[in-house]
């Protein structure tokens, strides 16, 4: 008899275990787990229009069960609440079928290597609630800045539960088609402007500049400094191209070929169909430029930018070489036929020797 509780207890267990293993569906900690915590770590967002902008890892899971599944609702005007449907708004994007690596030989194989889908101008991912602003959203299709644009909801979900994050807020900036763009107030889209404080009280138009080394004025004899270089962007039409020129003090064109030292034109950008002349050099592009944020031989270290450099050699006093160098660093986003012109405002480089 003394066995008997301890062949009992056993029995117990063996039953408990069995009935728990049959009901272990029903139990709570096997439904999905949202926290009360989870949420979005950044709610005010202000991208550029005509830019492609992912804002990823802003949502913080607090170990909620994953996936969880995010939409956009209750999309209205901050400034009036009135509901809008601008967000929702369709437009053409291109999505990547294949690795982009810069070694493409041809406008027709970089697109090959993508195709275009419609996307709403502003997009939540559905798994993730990362944020994309698509580069063909425009300035005639949302509100921007100084206009307080737009708050949303978003509703986040799994099989454990909703939760909804109010008041996130989208205002954009206005459209800037290329960077930099110091000559273009990102508020209004207007040329930018700075006033001296001095006897005149002037207002003068602010420039882009590149980076300038061992240049002096042909008139002056004074360096060339970055500053004194000024860089215009000029969309000519609708195909896409890239040319690049340079005006000399009194705004005529120079021929290219003065700088002789530049790298050969298969090098300085990722373009096709080169073809140098008097006044420009001109290469077929795929759009924007870069076309993707990587690094490659054409760009920044971070891939951002184009990086192109422009260089000749003259002899200074002594008969010592002399190598100047026009460098500067850029991106296009919009797509179309554009001049980048460097303008040298101050004086013309002197090309020839001592």
């Amino acid at each position: 008899m003394s066995g008997q509780p301890k062949y009992y207890f056993i029995s117990l267990v063996l039953l408990l275990a069995v009935t728990l293993g049959a009901c272990r569906k029903w139990l709570p900690e096997d439904l999905d787990y949202l926290s009360p915590k989870a949420g979005y770590t950044q709610k005010v967002f202000n991208p550029v229009l005509g830019r492609t902008t992912v804002y990823s890892r802003v949502f913080n899971t607090d170990n909620s069960t994953t996936p969880l599944s995010f939409r956009i609702v209750n999309v209205r005007l901050k400034s009036t609440g009135e509901i809008t449907h601008d967000l929702e708004k369709m437009v053409p994007v291109w999505v990547w079928k294949k690795a982009y690596t810069g070694d493409e030989k041809s406008v027709a194989e970089i697109d090959a290597k993508r195709t275009q889908e419609n996307h709403p101008v502003w997009e939540i991912r559905e798994k993730s609630g990362d944020f994309i602003l698509w580069n063909t959203a425009d300035s005639t299709m949302l509100r921007q800045m100084p206009d307080p644009g737009y708050l949303f909801d978003v509703v986040v979900t799994n099989s454990g539960g909703t939760n909804t994050y109010k008041d996130i807020s989208l205002a954009p900036m206005w459209q800037l088609p290329y960077s930099p763009a110091k000559d273009i107030n990102p508020l209004t889209g207007q040329p930018m402007t700075e006033k001296y404080v001095n006897d005149t009280n002037q207002t003068v138009l602010i420039y882009n500049h590149p980076s300038v080394s061992n240049m002096i004025g042909d008139s002056t004899e004074l360096p060339i400094i970055n500053d004194s270089v000024r860089v215009l962007f000029r969309k000519t039409g609708n195909g896409s191209s890239v040319s690049f020129k340079f005006l000399n003090k009194d705004s005529v064109l120079m021929d290219p070929a003065l700088f002789t030292k530049t790298q050969p034109l298969d090098s300085l950008i990722h373009g096709f169909n080169a073809k140098r002349s008097a006044t420009a050099i001109r290469y077929d592009v795929a759009y924007p430029i870069p076309v993707v944020n990587f690094p490659t031989r054409w760009t920044t270290s971070d891939g951002s930018q184009a990086n192109v450099s422009f260089a000749f050699d003259r002899k200074g006093f002594g008969g010592r070489t002399i190598r100047a160098t026009l460098n500067f660093q850029f991106a296009i986003y919009q797509k179309g036929d554009w001049d980048v012109i460097f303008f040298f405002a101050s004086d013309t480089p002197r090309f020839r020797d001592e």
